[in-house]
């Protein structure tokens, strides 16, 4: 576990990563087709929903959810990392764009 670590990939980031990405494409499916696909499906969507949300966003110069983590922290003493709603945002847009994008390549189904 030591050698993760000191690789530079952080076994929390990523485990944070497939979480975000998870919730993020559970809430695309939902949003698009009223159901979700299923945790991995879900996960990659939102992982790659996060680099397309992450770049509109950056983009945009946007940090979305900073305000919200700041009042929860405050309020309930939890430490959750800065931009984390922003990541659920960024990710669940993205993956909205990718599921529209999908949904337009195979005409409406």
């Amino acid at each position: 576990m030591d050698a993760i670590t000191n690789s530079g990939l952080d076994i929390w980031n990523i485990v944070l990563m497939v979480l975000v990405g998870a919730m993020a494409g559970s809430l695309a499916g939902f949003i698009i087709r009223g159901n979700n696909y299923g945790f991995i499906v879900n996960s990659v969507l939102g992982i790659f929903g996060a680099v397309v949300g992450g770049a509109i966003f950056n983009m945009l110069n946007i940090t979305p959810g900073k305000g919200i983590v700041k009042m929860i922290s405050d309020t309930f003493q939890v430490n959750l990392p800065l931009n984390f709603v922003g990541m659920i945002v960024s990710a669940t847009l993205g993956a909205v764009i990718i599921l529209l994008g999908l949904k337009i390549i195979r005409g409406g189904k």
